[in-house]
């Protein structure tokens, strides 16, 4: 396709106007895109012609009630390519004085070059220069997701001639910076398209922002998306006065040791085809004290952030459990090494404290309570659980509280009282997904990757490389592994799975296809700078995404 200039204007004034609807991600403001899209469908004549090719599909059980819209373009054949974006942007409080000018980037722009706040000396430059629009979303990714509707709005006028090869569907994605609410869903969509309209899904094309290579000004195709988990950990002490403390066993010394072992644990980096996981690491940790008195705290808790490419969950989860035994046990030889000095310094003998290490998973912990309670803890867990779900939808508890809650309601009903340390796992879950996976099925993706990083470099003199996407996206909900086996795993110790929250395993496995992200070029994503670069925004970017749809389909 020609990137003419009147596709140039048009993608930047759907740019601006998209960007002008406020869509602040975990609130009822998302749904203001859903009149964006309604517009945009009445617009073109091929949707007047073909109501049934567009609409808004509701997600079920939505707190929000949120939708995904989308629509599909239906032409020879049933090779299909998803060209899919995400609409809720991070809210702006970061632009402070100019809050309200976030998502105006003209009247924005006008106040920066004012000074009325102070910028850094790239993003001065930047302002100076002309080629950059700032704004909340310009780059995150309302430009990505304009790029695709402009070129949708082309090949609607071929397939309104009967001209068009295979299909393009669109669809637009909420929620993805929280907890992919749209994502998630989006597989129920996909098989239900897939089954009414005999689509064969070639290619998931995304559009985020890259941000070029660190160190470099090399663009980025991105051929995959990290994976990630967030292990929970519950420390269930004993509780004792302060004076007396070798009466009871304290749950943050146990915490401690397990954030000690676990933080930034080199174990757990991950590494495919040159990409290196972070290293995981604690984002959460405290105990169950809201007030001060001077007993031991009963509980502690904290969770951990870990990012991975060839580790199964299993795997990952072997080695945490694993570490947290060892770190109880040391939490234990070191109260005890205290107590035999104590003992000694007053002259008595020494004796052996009580405490043994017990770690389990929270499926474990589950099976206990029912093996003790019976079907009085399940009814109890359903109501709890249904009252922990309506608090969270309100919220009025955080999903951290709720796990929390989950698994205390489940020690209740474990006869044991001892000490205990349970792992869980807590929303969300990212599956890792990359090409590679897929072996022949991704041959014709591969394909056309390497065929785009080469157009790229004859038309703009850019040396694109492939890369993984190492940050949360939407194209973890758009293949499935064939390989991995941590859907049952998953299932078992994701708390809150199935009542707040799910991932349709069933249907991601129907609907998998290759992945490729090409989005223009961003800065400062989520900070008050954050910006794209016009001529991604206009030229380099809908020519490669034009390029790649038509190697794919044509």
């Amino acid at each position: 396709m020609m990137i003419d200039e009147a596709l140039k204007e048009r993608i930047e004034k759907l740019t601006l106007d998209f960007v002008g609807v406020y869509t602040s991600t975990g609130t009822a403001r998302e749904r203001r895109a859903e009149g964006f899209y309604r517009s945009w469908f009445g617009s073109m004549g091929y949707f007047k012609k073909r109501a049934e090719l567009a609409g808004l599909y509701e997600i079920p059980g939505d707190h929000l009630n949120r939708s995904i819209p989308w629509c599909l373009l239906k032409g020879a054949g049933s090779a299909t390519v998803v060209l899919l974006h995400h609409y809720d942007v991070v809210d702006t409080d970061d632009y402070k004085s100019l809050q309200d000018l976030a998502t105006e980037p003209g009247e924005l722009m006008s106040a920066l070059r004012e000074g009325r706040v102070e910028l850094d000396e790239e993003s001065a430059h930047d302002l100076k220069s002309g080629k950059w629009i700032f704004g909340r979303g310009t780059a995150d990714m309302k430009g990505g997701a304009c790029i695709q509707m402009a070129l949708l709005e082309r090949y609607a006028e071929i397939a309104e001639s009967g001209a068009l090869q295979g299909n393009i569907l669109l669809i637009g994605l909420p929620d993805e910076e929280n907890i992919s609410a749209g994502g998630r869903a989006a597989p129920r969509l996909l098989k239900r398209l897939k089954d009414e309209h005999g689509l064969h899904y070639e290619l998931a094309l995304n559009a985020e922002p890259n941000d070029r290579v660190t160190g470099t000004s090399r663009p980025e195709i991105f051929v995959g998306s990290i994976g990630k988990i967030m292990p929970l950990f519950y420390a269930r002490g004993k509780l004792s006065h302060a004076g007396m403390v070798y009466d009871g066993l304290n749950p943050i010394k146990i915490m401690s040791k397990i954030v000690e072992k676990l933080d930034v644990i080199a174990d757990l980096i991950d590494s495919a085809d040159g990409v290196v996981s972070p290293a995981p690491t604690f984002l959460y940790l405290k105990d169950a004290k809201n007030i001060y008195d001077v007993s031991l705290p009963i509980s502690a808790s904290g969770y951990m952030n870990v990012m991975f490419l060839k580790k199964s969950v299993g795997e990952i989860m072997g080695i945490v459990t694993e570490k947290c035994a060892e770190a109880f046990e040391e939490a234990i030889a070191d109260v005890q090494r205290s107590f035999d000095s104590y003992v000694k310094a007053g002259g008595g003998e020494p004796r052996a404290l009580p405490w043994k290490a017990n770690v389990k998973l929270y499926s474990e912990l589950h099976a206990e309570a029912k093996r003790d309670s019976g079907e009085e803890f399940e009814r109890s867990l359903a109501a709890a659980t249904l009252d922990i779900g309506e608090k969270v939808a309100s919220g009025k508890m955080s999903l951290v509280e709720a796990s929390h809650a989950v698994i205390e309601h489940t020690l209740l009903h474990v006869r044991d009282a001892s000490p205990v340390v349970v792992i869980a796992l807590v929303p969300p879950y990212y599956p890792v997904v990359a090409n590679s996976m897929l072996s022949q099925s991704a041959e014709h993706a591969n394909r056309a990757c390497d065929e785009i990083i080469a157009r790229a470099k004859s038309e703009f003199g850019d040396d694109y490389v492939k890369y993984y996407l190492v940050g949360m996206s939407d194209l973890s909900y758009f293949m499935k592994n064939p390989a991995t086996g941590d859907d049952e795993y998953i299932k078992n110790n994701m708390l809150l799975w199935g009542d707040i929250y799910d991932i349709p395993f069933d249907e991601l496995r129907d609907i998998s296809m290759p992945v490729l992200n090409i989005g223009p070029w961003g800065k400062d994503i989520h900070e008050h700078t954050e910006r794209v670069f016009r001529e991604d925004l206009v030229n380099r970017t809908p020519y490669l995404t034009a390029f790649a749809i038509e190697k794919i389909l044509f």
